[in-house]
């Protein structure tokens, strides 16, 4: 699926029914079949809209990447903030989309699926290097920690937060934590430490 093409109503209905189908029960539910009938439609129908499962999967990745990846011209840390910012609203207004592009331990029986979303992280981090190289240059960032630790050290814990939130049935004010961790962050990598 091209990335950039919109979704018709019916392929992001479409898409929709099969985020839900892989958040109750798993990747390997997610079949042509399955999906037809969750929506209640013929398997040639669904084929009118997509040419199969990694089509729709892709179609996923993508809504995902549209809707965090826009942070306007920020720059360095503001823009680093921003996307943490971003992506915690997008997984308190689409909890299932998150869950499933979270939870790579669904797509273990799924190169395909797996390799999509290893793609959507390079690309994330390719983003997101560019805004720490800018806040290393702004003096936000110490420049003695390497671009790639720093993906790491910044994203894994929003990752384990939301996933903590998650499992929880959503216990606790994702946005509040969030911003507790934003503002530990900004201190601990400060260059006038």
């Amino acid at each position: 699926m091209d990335k950039t093409k919109t979704l018709t109503p019916r392929q992001a209905e479409i898409v929709d029914a099969a985020l839900k189908l892989i958040a109750e029960q798993g990747i390997q539910h997610l079949t042509i079949r399955n999906l037809s009938t969750a929506i209640g439609v013929t398997e040639a129908a669904l084929y009118r809209h997509f040419s199969g499962k990694t089509e729709i999967i892709q179609a996923m990745v993508s809504r995902f990447e549209e809707d965090v990846d826009d942070i306007g011209e920020l720059r360095g840390w503001a823009a680093i903030e921003a996307a943490l910012i971003r992506r915690t609203e997008f997984v308190l207004a689409k909890p299932d989309l998150a869950r499933v592009v979270f939870a790579e331990e669904l797509f273990k029986d799924s190169p395909e699926t797996e390799q999509i979303l290893h793609g959507m992280m390079q690309r994330h981090y390719k983003i997101m290097e560019r805004h720490f190289q800018e806040a290393v240059e702004d003096g936000a960032i110490r420049a003695d920690i390497p671009m790639d630790t720093l993906f790491r050290l910044i994203l894994g814990p929003l990752r384990l937060l939301i996933k903590q939130w998650g499992l929880s049935g959503g216990s606790f004010d994702l946005c509040a934590k969030r911003d507790e961790m934003l503002s530990l962050m900004k201190e601990l990598f400060a260059s006038n430490i």
